[in-house]
């Protein structure tokens, strides 16, 4: 904020100019790759005015023309024409014509050759003149090439811009704006759409403080979309807005828009074609839901990305009704949802106690599972299921998280700029995720097939009773040790520095009174953590036994003829399956309940839920995604993963709904794509640890990137561009 108000871009329009033209403004393609001029004339000028019908002047820079030509308020600017970049390219190598591993290797290069060219002689004085002449102290340098802002190539964020730039930066900001051709997303992206044409100009305008700026949009026919990202337009703006809209849209077709709004005065920024998402489609499974209640809750896509079995079903109806947790559960078309609310826990553990209560916790059931046997009956093996699992969701976990958010809160207080540093205080803790991964890394390393299976054997000892997805109905590692023999090692990349020596550095700077909680939250939040990645491990102990105990019931049942096959008593109805299991008449035939039980699980299957959560459905950008990104980049063909399945190649690109920390180790691959998680979740925590490129949040992932089309992850910036 400056002044009480948000800072916002506006400029005017100068006067005209004309671009220069001829036969090389253009370079010929040739083998696929992009071609430009080996000479340059210092001669040849670099500016220009706008100019609405000259598609050297790029689409930002067309779009402000065209808004000037609607009458509309534009702001004062003047366009760096692609002769600028391609003198800085003229000694530098060919782009490459696929965005492979050695094409990366050539954008490197030719980055690097960008980098060192000298500015022309005269540009700078040129452009400060024009500087000058705009009458600003500040200024915006946004990209204005003329493969963006068109009907179905807007190239949205693909290319860099700059604002709020002081005049004697303004040479480096263009060179850093054309740069953002070379990126590897950029390029991929300009191959995906046929090429790059080469014309790459710079939009210069001025940069001042509005009260208000964003977006607005408009489709014949539809209701006008204005999308305030600062401040709020007054109702004179707003009305001003929808007033060019309108107008716009009645010229151009649907339109999307930038504006500037200060007071009842609104500036208009940029303009490109809308694509107006399609009429939202109600996903089937809120039939079952009051209208009333949908947006109360959420599908649980981080934890159980695939439909639940009815078994599965039963276990969440079952702990829904008997266990305090602080939340509530359901089952909706096959997936599960959760919501706020639900009766809380009649006790409260202190963040301290959280580790030794779960170890209490853990012994107990040890004790409880040796008495059940090895093939428990079904309903001791709920009831235990069903006191642990409240213990552990909502006194345990709840203690765990307020413990993690102690030590948040704390530096919060007393040093606001370390709160960045939370992730690395609470990293490297050791526990059950720990010895997970080391094991799982045994795996991997092993020289030889006794190796190998002398480590897939210690890792079963401890986890075998976890599986790839938490659903009572899959096999467990145990029962299907193969799942773990595919995996090549997972190559550990992390330079991070030791959790140590940050907290040694903010003990240093913490005032005197507050370094006694400090080392007392440390230990605890640490501790929390612990127990935090543990829970999963216990669950699956818990799980595995009900597994083990229906299981049973399904081999009774196949003899009794009622079932085929033992894992079809996953697919009964779980009271069902309660009532056999504890005697109940099995002369029914039970095998029509099983079909439609698996046919509705498959159709689940085929049509997930909406991640939004109005239950209309996403309409994903088929060639660019964004999502949070890790760093770093990759290239490779799409594997779309399937808990239980074949383990992907090393060099996938795996997309995903979502992962597991109890299958990150074990997976070996370029890059994730998650549909769910945030900058700090597992995915992105893991990823970061191994060096490994990941784009997490990327709505619509599984849809848009279809199995075996070649994808570029740009974790630099949060892209994936298909190509």
């Amino acid at each position: 904020m400056v002044g009480g108000r948000a800072r916002t871009i506006a400029h005017s329009l100068p006067t005209a100019a004309v671009l220069p033209t001829g036969p090389d403004r253009i370079g010929p393609r040739m083998d696929g790759r992009i071609f430009y001029p080996t000479a340059y004339a210092l001669a040849v000028p670099f500016f220009a005015a706008l100019d609405p019908a000259d598609p050297a002047s790029g689409g930002k820079a067309r779009s402000l023309a065209r808004l000037a030509q609607a009458g509309l308020a534009v702001p004062a600017a003047f366009v760096v024409t692609d002769d600028l970049y391609r003198a800085l390219r003229a000694t530098g190598p060919l782009l490459p014509g696929v965005v492979d591993a050695a094409g990366l290797v050539a954008l490197d290069a030719a980055a690097a050759a960008f980098d060192h060219a000298p500015m022309p002689a005269g540009f700078a004085d040129e452009l400060g003149r024009r500087l000058a002449a705009l009458g600003s102290g500040r200024f915006a340098v946004r990209s204005s090439f003329a493969d963006e802002d068109l009907a179905g190539v807007l190239g949205a964020g693909v290319y860099e811009s700059r604002v709020d730039v002081a005049a004697d930066e303004v040479a480096a900001a263009v060179r850093q704006v054309l740069r953002s051709a070379l990126s590897a997303g950029a390029v991929a992206y300009e191959l995906a759409h046929g090429g790059a044409s080469g014309l790459r100009a710079v939009l210069i305008h001025r940069y001042v403080i509005g009260d208000a700026s964003g977006g607005a949009a408009l489709a014949p026919g539809q209701a006008p979309v204005i999308d305030a990202r600062i401040g709020q337009p007054s109702e004179a703006a707003r009305r001003s807005i929808v007033e060019a809209l309108t107008a716009l849209a009645v010229r151009y077709g649907a339109v999307e828009t930038e504006w500037s709004a200060a007071d009842a005065a609104v500036t208009w920024l940029q303009m490109r074609p809308y694509r107006a998402p399609p009429p939202p489609r109600l996903w089937p499974g809120f039939s079952e839901l009051d209208p009333a209640l949908r947006d109360g809750w959420r599908w649980d896509a981080a934890h159980n990305p695939l439909p639940l079995s009815p078994a599965q079903a039963g276990l969440v109806a079952l702990v829904s009704e008997r266990c305090r947790v602080g939340y509530r559960q359901r089952v909706i078309g096959n997936y599960l949802f959760v919501a706020a609310g639900g009766a809380r826990p009649e006790h409260s553990l202190r963040a301290g106690d959280v580790r030794a209560a779960f170890d209490r916790l853990r012994g107990e059931i040890e004790v409880a599972l040796a008495g059940l046997g090895p093939v428990p009956a079904l309903e001791p093996a709920l009831e235990l299921f069903v006191a642990a699992y409240g213990t552990l969701f909502g006194e345990i976990q709840p203690a765990a998280r307020r413990g993690r958010a102690a030590l948040e809160t704390f530096l919060r207080a007393n040093l606001l700029d370390t709160v960045v540093e939370v992730p690395a205080l609470l990293g490297a803790v050791e526990s059950l995720a720990q010895e997970r991964r080391r094991a799982a890394r045994a795996i991997a390393v092993g020289s030889t097939d006794a190796d190998r299976a002398s480590a897939v054997a210690v890792y079963l000892a401890s986890f075998g009773d976890e599986a790839p997805v938490w659903d009572v109905a899959e096999p467990t590692y145990a029962e299907a040790p193969a799942a773990l023999g595919g995996y090549t090692a997972p190559v550990d990349q992390r330079r991070e520095t030791p959790w140590q020596t940050t907290a040694r550095a903010i003990l240093q700077r913490l005032p005197r009174m507050a370094r006694l909680a400090w080392k007392d939250l440390l230990p605890t939040a640490r501790a929390c953590v612990a127990v935090g990645e543990d829970d999963d491990w216990l669950y699956a102990r818990l799980q595995a036994t009900v597994r083990r105990a229906l299981l049973a019931v399904g081999e009774r049942l196949v003899v009794a003829g009622v079932l085929d096959a033992r894992d079809d008593v996953f697919f009964l109805p779980f009271d069902r399956t309660r009532e056999l299991a504890a005697g109940g008449a099995t002369g029914t035939d039970a095998r029509p309940l099983v079909a439609a039980a698996r046919a509705a699980h498959a159709a689940a299957m085929a049509l997930p839920p909406p991640l939004t959560g109005d239950g209309s459905d996403p309409a994903p950008d088929l060639r660019v995604l964004r999502g949070a990104g890790t760093g770093g980049r990759a290239v490779g063909r799409v594997h779309l993963h399937r808990p239980g399945g074949p383990p992907p190649p090393r060099d996938a690109i795996l997309v995903a709904t979502t992962l597991l920390p109890t299958e990150l180790p074990l997976l070996d691959v370029a890059a994730f794509v998650t549909e769910t998680g945030g900058p700090l979740d597992h995915v992105a925590t893991q990823a970061r640890e191994r060096g490994l490129p990941a784009v997490v949040g990327v709505s619509g992932a599984t849809v848009a990137l279809p199995a075996g089309v070649v994808v570029v992850v740009d974790a630099d910036r949060g892209l994936v561009i298909r190509r």
